[in-house]
């Protein structure tokens, strides 16, 4: 997920999660965090990007992210949900012989 922010001074960028339906209970995400699959990537100029990345989806990742920017110290925020894409896996495969193929079409 992607965080561009623009601000004077520039703002400070943070993520934050909440399951699904559980809008109330949001928690900050930190680079490493969920058995080391959460990576952050930020970078302060004129402006703030910040990428967030999760490695091996699984529905347990399911629900709110947040990409939240302050650039005042009485935590006066902005807070944008993302535009996100999820793609789902569209079948498993298991090999029981060492030889196979796959079709697939469109």
């Amino acid at each position: 997920m992607y965080c561009d922010v623009d601000g004077n001074p520039t703002p400070e960028i943070q993520w934050w999660y909440a399951e699904t339906n559980r809008v109330d209970s949001f928690k900050q995400l930190w680079d490493g965090a969920r058995k080391r699959r959460v990576s952050i990537n930020t970078a302060y100029g004129a402006n703030g990007v910040s990428v967030l990345g999760i490695r091996r989806l699984t529905l347990e990742d399911s629900g709110t992210y947040e990409c939240r920017a302050s650039n005042d110290p009485k935590r006066n925020d902005l807070r944008q949900n993302p535009a996100t894409t999820w793609i789902r896996a569209q079948a498993t495969i298991s090999v029981l012989r060492s030889e196979w193929s796959l079709s697939c079409s469109t």
